[in-house]
């Protein structure tokens, strides 16, 4: 717990920056909390480890890796550029404008069928894919594939 009378040491404090963070015009959370106001992630971590134990997490964390992995793979094969060297579970996309890539992200959210942020790589607009549920299967990842084709051809007849 942190009790601080000076707000901006403590907002500079617990502050993080990113082109992918969402901030609000109202007082947020996130700058007044550890961890943009997620709490108590160590009963988090200890229950993962314990039902999990070290081999179902190294299986976890793999899966998400190898997801990732299929995404580069599906993506690339329709068209999509992957900006980064996956080698984890982050996947940077970008279409062959930055626009094409606004409207394309604009109509994955609005698809429903998977949800990513939009960030900037190397002054370009990319998505960002985060794979982080030991739920994602392979054909999630074929489906949130399509979801990005359609998506695409969505914004190219608008344009």
């Amino acid at each position: 717990m942190i009790i601080c009378r000076d707000k901006d040491a403590l907002i500079s404090a617990l502050h993080m920056s990113g082109s992918y963070i969402v901030t609000g015009k109202e007082r947020d959370g996130m700058f007044y909390t550890p961890e943009m106001s997620r709490r108590a992630r160590i009963f988090e971590i200890w229950s993962t480890l314990k039902f999990l134990g070290r081999k179902g997490l190294d299986q976890m964390i793999t899966g998400f890796y190898e997801r990732a992995l299929q995404f580069e793979k599906e993506l690339n094969k329709a068209g999509f550029d992957i900006v980064n060297d996956v080698v984890f579970n982050q996947v940077l996309v970008k279409c062959e404008t930055d626009e094409l890539t606004k409207k394309t992200l604009e109509n994955i959210q609005k698809l429903r069928v998977c949800w990513c942020g939009g960030s900037k790589w190397q002054g370009r607009d990319v998505i960002r894919l985060s794979i982080c549920s030991w739920t994602t299967t392979e054909e999630d990842v074929s489906l949130s594939v399509k979801s990005f084709i359609d998506a695409r051809n969505l914004a190219k007849e608008k344009a």
